[in-house]
């Protein structure tokens, strides 16, 4: 299959002032080169943050809303949440393994599209109602804590090799205090926030923390049953 020199860009990758410029040919053409691009639905920066792909995904999520507000007149609050679980949520939280943010700005933005959603599924817009009780009435928990879920999930399947992904990473400790589980892991250390937050070192640090009931679930099941809102809410995130 040949590459289409139009169709491809270069995306150098960097937390570096100065980065080594070069131009790359393809079909003798030389490539654009960009701070930012989508692969595979995922928009990458080449600092390596996550702003332009959590804005694109908050745009793309509230235009969805708004369908919905405008095309789904009922007052039916389980019709409403149901359209805004199939139609709304799945398009903030693809791939949030992946880029999973960790600011407090990013995380409320997120929260906000949520929030908003729940007052559409409630109809409730008076600004002395409490989204909050929204959410709990509507059995909605947090992206954040959802987030969460899914990251250790995914190192459930990567310990058990569920999924193939290398795990060269993962370096048991000697877990000879009580503190620990049979199953923990080294943290890795970090100076960058870029590679803290990534999905290794910080999910190994929470990985860590879970009770050993938790870690030492038999089955995938098992394990996604025993991830509680209470036990997911002890973990530091």
């Amino acid at each position: 299959m040949a590459f289409h020199p139009d169709k491809c860009t270069v995306l150098t990758a960097s937390n570096k002032k100065n980065t080594i410029k070069k131009d790359y040919i393809l079909h003798c053409h030389t490539l654009e080169s960009v701070s930012a691009a989508k692969y595979l639905g995922i928009t990458l920066q080449s600092d390596l943050k996550w702003n332009q792909h959590t804005n694109n995904i908050i745009g793309n999520a509230n235009k969805s809303l708004g369908f919905l507000k405008r095309n789904l007149k009922t007052s039916i609050t389980n019709i409403k949440s149901q359209a805004y679980l199939a139609l709304v949520r799945p398009k903030l939280e693809y791939a949030c393994s992946v880029w999973n943010p960790h600011t407090a700005e990013q995380c409320n933005k997120l929260e906000m599209v949520q929030r908003r959603a729940a007052r559409y599924a409630c109809n409730r817009y008076h600004n002395t109602s409490s989204v909050t009780d929204m959410l709990n009435t509507l059995n909605w928990p947090t992206l954040q804590q959802r987030r969460l879920k899914t990251r250790l999930i995914m190192f459930y399947k990567i310990v058990h090799h569920i999924v193939a992904i290398p795990s060269d990473l993962l370096i048991p400790t000697d877990n000879r205090t009580r503190q620990f589980h049979p199953q923990t892991y080294r943290h890795i250390l970090t100076f960058k926030d870029c590679y803290k937050y990534s999905f290794f070192p910080f999910t190994i640090t929470q990985w860590n923390v879970l009770p050993p009931k938790v870690v030492l679930s038999p089955t995938l099941n098992i394990f996604r049953e025993q991830l509680t809102p209470t036990v997911l809410y002890n973990i530091k995130q």
